[in-house]
């Protein structure tokens, strides 16, 4: 008997009607997306560690597949499972797709920074730096997730607009290498599909 690849398993997922969203336990044959593979697999349900060490993808790559699968519309949950399992057999740089992935989640809030210094057009820089091979260094990343913090502090009082606490949230978390958060706050205002869109294109 041949084992299921990875995209098999996908496949076969979306089949068979087995996802669904806010669960990562097999419930009645159904299960979020890390959840089914997760459970075809004999790990616990949101083992991602384990996860990764079977599909050889990044754990972060994993949080990637299950933060956009939770955010995007219900109709299109199921394709994306597949989607992201397409995807990931013709990665061959998964931290540039990860780093691409982030960039989106940064332009989209933007707009939204309001920030004296721009937090967050200082991240974008520095992960455009880094996408073309000019990698900063450990002081710039630092300074520059300071600067987020200091943002965010700000950002958070009775007359600060949300947008510009999301704005200075995602920076951080850009800044702290996470790419799910920095995605999770850039998606606030619906824009899980543009996040979805610039993983599948990175």
């Amino acid at each position: 008997m041949t084992q299921e690849t990875f995209l098999e398993m996908a496949r076969r997922h979306r089949d068979a009607d087995m996802l669904v969203a806010n669960t990562f336990k097999m419930v009645d044959g159904q299960a979020c997306s890390i959840g089914c593979f997760c459970h075809d697999h004999g790990l616990k349900p949101n083992d991602f560690a384990g996860l990764a060490k079977i599909t050889k993808y990044p754990e972060e790559a994993h949080r990637l597949q299950d933060a956009i699968f939770e955010g995007l519309p219900e109709a299109e949950r199921a394709d994306w499972h597949v989607a992201f399992a397409e995807k990931a057999e013709t990665v061959t740089d998964w931290q540039a797709v990860i780093d691409k992935t982030v960039l989106a989640s940064l332009r989209i809030v933007q707009p939204h920074d309001t920030s004296e210094s721009k937090v967050v057009s200082a991240v974008i820089d520095l992960y455009e730096r880094s996408l073309t091979g000019d990698n900063p260094s450990e002081t710039e990343w630092g300074a520059a997730r300071h600067a987020a913090r200091c943002a965010l502090g700000a950002s958070w009082n009775p007359r600060g607009a949300v947008g510009a606490a999301w704005a200075a949230e995602a920076a951080e978390a850009a800044c702290a290498s996470d790419a799910v958060r920095a995605a999770s706050w850039a998606a606030r205002d619906a824009a899980w599909v543009q996040i979805r869109d610039a993983f599948l294109n990175a």
